[in-house]
């Protein structure tokens, strides 16, 4: 008797067709040459990807950066280097975010980001050219086109016959992709795209009359940013946001190899730019901007949103997008929030039947923080760190808002924590007219070193924490023991 194939295997010629569709449906790289499959996103739809997720960008990155100076420089150098590219007719759009992270990247069809955190450590324009051709040759490589594409498809794969539905429904599946928002198009590419990156950046860089060495100095002056900050901060890593390394994991041996791989004549007379830099971003914030609220040693303050609060000595203090975290010892921690809240309901009855209405709360009462009407209450939680002990704390800033104060800490510590987190919690008050004046954002400032004029007596003044020397030559691209000239322009810190 003659036994007709199952189903499964009649689909196999269907799938196995698709796949040989699939691996003719490349594109020829418009830098490199070479062919690349993107079957799943053309050039067009990069454009449109890029569109739709600029605003989104823009909010996740803590805005734009008001300075019509610095974002006037920035789009200068950055359209210089696309119109050596290999996709000179490209709209490329830079933008300048409001963000302290050292960060930079680009979505697909020509938008690239740059922050002011990386601007205030970069010391030429060379160095800022470096950085802006990397990202412009992630653009022009078509790096996430080639990323997307591969992942549909390994999805595809993964279902068997349903790869005809992805072969058929491309367009739908994008459009999922940009449904789950920037992030996707944030992740980090491939070592061979980062190699790719390097060596069409300095293909430009070269092009545009750079110095091709540019990469390797601000690489240089990045890892040892990120090994102090970490130091200072006592974490691995203090960035709860994504930032340059951690989107471009790269080492200055491969970008050394890649500057090697671009294969280019030296530039004759490059140009470096280091006093037309520092001239363009003297002012600049550096540190933590108003608009996200300023840490100052122990105390959180947020001019905007008009409050203050202090927290421990042995706490650190960590301003994230959604919430402010204060780490403290033994696993101790604050985590303060604020919140939407009905007008004329108690802060008890929120507390109990809003906030915390799944957890239950013992020894709820009603208190007064410095003029403002509060509500705490307390719970034990248990995870496989441990039982810890949550005291709740919800204050009513004005009529529609809430702050949030959760103070955690391991049951053995906490009898010792109360006073502090007490104190914590009726240090919670609305602005002054001296608060105001005093806290203030630090900036940039340029100064041209005198004869008498040494790292110490020149970084002695600059307000963040840690060692100040380190910061200075961290910041000015020096090395360890080494001292700026008479006449050199250099950066510090001011508040």
């Amino acid at each position: 008797m003659t036994h007709l194939p199952s189903s499964r295997y009649r689909r196999l010629p269907a799938v196995l067709s698709a796949f040989a569709l699939l691996l003719t449906a490349c594109s020829v790289n418009p830098a490199t040459g070479e062919r690349d499959f993107t079957a799943f996103m053309s050039p067009e739809k990069e454009v449109e990807v890029g569109r739709e997720q600029h605003p989104k960008i823009i909010e996740q990155f803590g805005g734009v950066y008001d300075d019509p100076k610095v974002t006037a420089y920035v789009n200068r150098v950055g359209q210089s280097l696309a119109r050596v590219s290999e996709l000179p007719d490209l709209q490329f759009t830079f933008t300048v975010l409001n963000d302290d992270i050292v960060n930079a990247f680009a979505l697909p069809g020509g938008f690239v980001y740059i922050s002011r955190g990386l601007l205030g450590l970069a010391n030429t324009e060379a160095e800022l050219a470096g950085v802006l051709g990397h990202e412009i040759g992630h653009v022009t490589g078509r790096h996430s086109a080639q990323r997307y594409s591969t992942s549909v498809l390994a999805q595809g794969l993964s279902v068997g016959a349903g790869i005809l539905g992805s072969v058929f429904l491309g367009t739908s599946e994008i459009g999922q992709a940009v449904g789950q928002g920037s992030s996707v198009y944030l992740q980090s590419f491939s070592r061979e795209h980062e190699f790719e990156a390097d060596t069409l950046g300095v293909r430009y860089l070269a092009r545009a009359g750079y110095s091709t060495d540019a990469m390797a100095s601000f690489l240089a002056s990045l890892q040892a940013y990120s090994a102090l900050e970490a130091k200072v901060s006592g974490l691995p890593d203090p960035a709860s946001r994504y930032n340059i390394m951690s989107t471009h994991p790269r080492t200055q041996d491969r970008v050394v190899a890649a500057t090697r791989a671009a294969n280019i004549q030296q530039v004759p007379n490059p140009q470096i730019g280091n006093r037309d830099y520092l001239n363009a971003i003297n002012g600049i914030v550096f540190g933590d901007s108003p608009e996200e609220g300023l840490i100052r040693g122990q105390v959180f303050v947020h001019q905007p949103l008009d409050f203050l609060f202090e927290v421990p000595r042995d706490f650190r203090l960590f301003n994230g997008t959604q919430q402010v975290v204060a780490k403290g010892p033994n696993d101790a921690n604050i985590i303060f929030s604020g919140a939407q809240a009905p007008a004329g309901r108690s802060m008890s009855a929120y507390l109990t039947n809003v906030w915390a209405k799944n957890t239950s709360l013992s020894n709820v009462q009603r208190i007064d923080v410095n003029g403002m009407e509060g509500a705490t209450g307390g719970a034990v939680i248990r995870n496989r760190s441990g039982t810890f002990n949550a005291q709740l704390v919800a204050i009513r800033h004005s009529a529609n808002k809430v702050y949030r104060f959760v103070f955690l800490s391991p049951a053995a510590q906490t009898a010792a924590l109360t006073e502090d987190f007490r104190r914590t919690t009726f240090s919670f008050r609305k602005l002054n007219r001296a608060d105001r004046n005093r806290y203030k954002p630090w900036r940039v400032a340029t100064k041209v070193v005198g004869r008498r004029d040494t790292v110490s007596s020149l970084s002695r003044n600059m307000p963040m924490p840690g060692p100040k020397e380190e910061w200075f030559r961290i910041l000015n691209g020096l090395q360890p023991g080494s001292q700026p000239f008479p006449g050199q322009t250099v950066k510090v810190i001011v508040e």
